[in-house]
């Protein structure tokens, strides 16, 4: 005579861990956090001296220890410079998707 087939246990809830002291808040929605090699033109970024949109493809120097890119000012069109970041650094930027692109 087979044996019955035992009762599978079921799953416990986990408990939901409140947030740890000095970790960063989430991100807002429609942002994400990418190392600087993965900067993708139209990408846009906010440092303390304003808000800046990736106008050329990043390219490393120091034997791809440190990663270089061109922004522009959203602002100021006209405005360009060379940021740099170590390449291990991540950065939030805002991405635009295919649709918002086209508007």
């Amino acid at each position: 005579m087979a044996r019955p087939r035992p009762e599978k246990k079921r799953q416990k809830a986990k408990p939901v861990q409140p947030p740890l002291p000095g970790m960063p808040p989430p991100e807002p929605p429609g942002s994400a956090r990418v190392l600087p090699m993965q900067f993708q033109i139209g990408d846009r970024m906010t440092d303390s001296s304003g808000e800046w949109e990736v106008v050329g493809r990043p390219y490393t120097t120091n034997g791809g220890k440190n990663a270089h890119v061109r922004v522009q000012r959203v602002s100021q069109p006209g405005v360009t410079e060379t940021k740099m970041w170590g390449a291990y650094e991540k950065v939030i930027v805002q991405r635009t998707t295919a649709e918002e692109g086209k508007r």
